[in-house]
């Protein structure tokens, strides 16, 4: 399902984070300024928050008030887990310019670019998910239709 998607996008930010930070963090020389370093320790600092924020979007409130919540504002869990992975993918980004630009990277960066397609062919399962869902939201009878399938 859509949850896969998710831990994938985690995965590879997990990894895409470790790799720049521990490369930035072996090359001191490298590092153009030291004004540089503490940018990409704040840029660094913001992806943990992303993180919890997509754990959280692939579990249900266990509270009832914050369940209605949810089904009141018509949110699907596709739309937590894109808002979620989003905002992952965008702060992991952002570490990527910053690393980039503050460090004198030798040898072969495909892998930055390649672990971020990956990501990025994820998030277009979950946006496609999304659309199918509002579509299906959208449609005229569907309304109708899931109310007589939950009376079933």
């Amino acid at each position: 399902g859509l949850v896969s998607h998710c831990i994938a996008i985690l995965k590879i930010c997990h990894t895409l984070t470790e790799k720049l930070v521990a490369m930035t963090m072996g090359s001191g020389a490298k590092v153009k300024a030291p004004a540089s370093l503490s940018d990409i320790i704040t840029v660094a600092k913001r992806i943990s928050p992303r993180v919890d924020d997509v754990v959280r979007s692939m579990y249900p409130p266990l509270d009832p008030k914050l369940l209605d919540a949810r089904k009141k504002k018509k949110k699907t869990a596709v739309n937590y887990y894109i808002s979620g992975a989003t905002a992952l993918l965008l702060s992991v980004s952002h570490l990527v310019l910053v690393t980039r630009n503050a460090c004198h990277m030798s040898g072969s960066m495909d892998w930055i670019d390649q672990s971020l397609n990956a990501a990025e062919d994820h998030m277009t399962v979950l946006r496609e998910a999304a659309l199918a869902s509002e579509a299906d939201r959208n449609l005229p009878g569907t309304e109708a239709f899931r109310q007589e399938q939950s009376a079933i």
